[in-house]
C-alpha cells in the first residue's frame, strides 16, 4: 500500500539531496587517472634527472682519470724530448720539438713553456699567459693545475739541473662528444621510460577509476532509495573490499529498510522511524490538543456469529484498508485497531493546525467509503460503522510494561470520542456542538441532544454532521475515489485538493 502522506522533512531532504547532486554534477573534475598520470610522470622524469646528474659524474670523473693517465705519459715524453734543446740554449731545436709535439697529439691545445730565469714562451691556445706563468712551479712529477681546464705541468730537469717548467693545455672536446652522446642515450631511454609508465598508469588508473565511479553510481542509486544495487567485486585489493563492504551495507540497508516497513504497518511510523534513524526512542510524555476520530462496525456480535472467521476478517481488512487511506490523506494517524473498531489520531504525532477540519472530513469520507464498499451480511442488513469524533486535551506519552511499551494518547478527550460514536447510527459522524464549532464552513450540525459523558461535569450537546458546501463534498469524493484506487499517488492532495 503507498504512503499517501508526504513528510515536509522528506521533501526538504530530497530538495537538499537533489541539490548536492546538481552541485556536484557541474564541479569541475580533475578524473583520477590523469592525477596518477601527472604524479607517477613527475616522478619518473625527477628520478632520470637525478640519474643523469649521477651518471654523468661518474662518466666525467672516469675520464678524468683517464686523461689524467694518458696526459702522464704525454707531458713525460715532451719533457725527455725538451732536455738537450734547453740544455744547449737552442730555441730553434725546441720550437721544433713542441711544434712536433703538437703535431702529434691532436688533443693538446697549447703549451707553455717557462726558462729558470723566468721567461716564457707559447705555443698555440694557452688562454692567459700571465695567469698562467706564475702557475708553472717546479715539480718533478706531473701534475694538474687547479683550474677548470685541463692543465698539466712538468719541470725539465736534466743532471740534477732544472731548466724549467712546461705546461700543457690538453682539450675537453672528447668529453664534450661523449657527453653529448650520453645524453642523447639518456633522454632517449627516458622517454620510452615515461611513454609506457604514462601508457600503464593510464590503463590501471583508468581501471581503479572504473570501479570508483562504478561504486559511486551504486552510492548515487542508494541514496535515492533504491537498496537491490549489488555491484560486482573483481580483485583483490583496497578498492574491491570497498565494494564489497557497499553491497554488505545496501543488503543491511536494505533488510533495515523491509523491518521498517513491517514494524510500520504495527507501530507508530514516527517511533519506527526515530529508532531506525537513531538507534533509539527519545519521546517526551505531554499534554496536546488533538482530535480523536472512532469508527466500529454496527452489530459486529451478530455479524461475527454468523459468518465463516475467514470472511469475517476479510470484510474488516477491506474496510480498514480504505479507512487508513483515508485517514492517511488528511494527514491523521491510526494509533490502534481494536477488534471491529479503528482509533485515528489528528495532530499527532505530526503537528496540523486544521486537524478538527481533517479529521471531520476523514469521518464523512469513511462513511461514505462503507456504502461504496456495499458489503451485505447475511440478514440483508448492509454493513456499517458508527463514528464519533472529539477535540481536546490528551496525554501523548509511552504506556505500558518495560517490555512492551506502546506510543499512544490517553485522557477524557479519547474516551468521549469512544463514546460519541455509540450515539448515532450507522453512517453517522457524531461530535459535540463546542467540536462542531472548530470545524470552519461547509457543514451543519444536527443536534441529537444533552448527553452525559463519563469523565465530563457537565452535559455536553452532541450531534451529527453533515456536508452543506459542494466544494468539502467534492473533495471528500475524491478521496474517497482514491482510496479504492490501487495504485494510489502517494501525494494525491495534488490532484483533488483540499478545502
Amino acid at each position: 500500500m503507498h504512503d499517501i502522506n508526504t513528510e515536509p522533512e522528506d521533501i526538504q531532504s530530497l530538495e537538499s539531496n537533489t541539490m548536492g547532486q546538481h552541485e556536484k554534477k557541474f564541479a569541475p573534475r580533475f578524473p583520477i587517472r590523469w592525477r596518477w598520470i601527472m604524479l607517477v610522470g613527475i616522478t619518473v622524469t625527477a628520478a632520470i634527472g637525478v640519474l643523469f646528474f649521477i651518471i654523468l659524474d661518474i662518466e666525467r670523473s672516469a675520464w678524468l682519470e683517464s686523461q689524467a693517465a694518458q696526459a702522464e705519459l704525454q707531458v713525460d715524453r715532451l719533457t725527455d724530448e725538451l732536455k738537450l734543446p734547453m740544455l744547449s740554449g737552442s730555441s730553434t731545436e725546441t720550437d721544433l720539438v713542441v711544434q712536433s709535439f703538437l703535431e702529434k697529439v691532436p688533443s693538446v691545445m697549447g703549451v707553455l713553456l717557462k726558462y729558470s730565469d723566468g721567461r716564457t714562451k707559447v705555443y698555440e691556445d694557452v688562454a692567459d699567459e700571465s695567469k698562467m706563468a706564475p702557475m708553472l712551479t717546479a715539480s718533478k712529477d706531473v701534475k694538474r693545475l687547479p683550474l677548470k681546464q685541463l692543465w698539466y705541468s712538468k719541470t725539465v730537469i736534466y743532471a740534477q739541473t732544472s731548466m724549467g717548467t712546461i705546461g700543457v693545455r690538453f682539450s675537453e672536446q672528447a668529453w664534450e662528444k661523449i657527453a653529448g652522446q650520453l645524453v642523447k642515450k639518456i633522454l632517449s631511454a627516458a622517454l620510452i621510460v615515461v611513454l609506457l609508465s604514462t601508457v600503464m598508469v593510464y590503463w590501471v588508473a583508468g581501471r581503479m577509476s572504473q570501479r570508483l565511479e562504478m561504486l559511486a553510481d551504486g552510492a548515487r542509486h542508494v541514496a535515492k532509495g533504491d537498496f537491490h544495487v549489488q555491484l560486482p567485486v573483481r580483485g583483490n585489493d583496497e578498492i574491491s573490499d570497498a565494494i564489497s563492504q557497499f553491497n554488505v551495507m545496501v543488503r543491511e540497508l536494505a533488510h533495515k529498510q523491509e523491518l521498517r516497513d513491517v514494524f510500520g504497518r504495527y507501530l507508530n511510523p514516527k517511533l519506527v522511524s526515530d529508532v531506525f534513524e537513531s538507534g533509539d526512542v527519545k519521546v517526551e510524555n505531554h499534554r496536546q490538543e488533538v482530535s480523536v476520530l472512532f469508527a466500529d462496525m454496527v452489530q459486529f456480535t451478530s455479524f461475527s456469529e454468523s459468518t465463516e472467521t475467514e470472511a469475517v476478517v476479510a470484510v474488516l481488512n477491506s474496510h480498514f484498508e480504505v479507512f487508513h487511506r483515508v485517514i492517511a490523506y488528511y494527514g491523521g494517524h491510526v494509533d490502534k485497531y481494536i477488534g471491529d473498531a479503528v482509533m485515528a489520531v489528528f495532530n499527532h504525532p505530526v503537528g496540523d493546525e486544521d486537524h478538527v477540519r481533517h479529521a471531520a472530513k476523514a469521518g464523512l469520507a469513511i462513511a461514505q467509503a462503507c456504502e461504496k464498499l456495499g458489503f451485505i451480511r447475511e440478514d440483508g442488513q448492509a454493513i456499517s460503522f458508527r463514528i464519533g469524533l472529539n477535540c481536546g486535551q490528551a496525554i501523548a506519552g509511552n504506556i505500558g510494561a518495560a517490555k512492551r511499551m506502546e506510543y499512544t494518547v490517553i485522557g477524557d478527550a479519547v474516551n468521549v470520542a469512544s463514546r460519541m460514536g455509540g450515539l448515532g447510527e450507522g453512517g453517522d459522524v457524531v461530535m459535540s456542538r463546542e467540536t462542531f464549532n472548530k470545524l470552519g464552513d461547509g457543514f451543519v450540525f444536527h443536534a441529537i441532544g444533552q448527553s452525559e459523558m463519563k469523565g465530563v461535569s457537565q452535559q455536553v450537546e452532541v450531534g451529527t454532521v453533515e456536508v452543506s458546501s459542494k466544494h468539502v463534498r467534492r473533495n471528500i469524493e475524491h478521496v474517497v475515489e482514491f482510496a479504492f484506487n490501487l495504485d494510489l499517488p502517494t501525494d494525491v492532495r495534488q490532484i483533488a485538493g483540499d478545502a
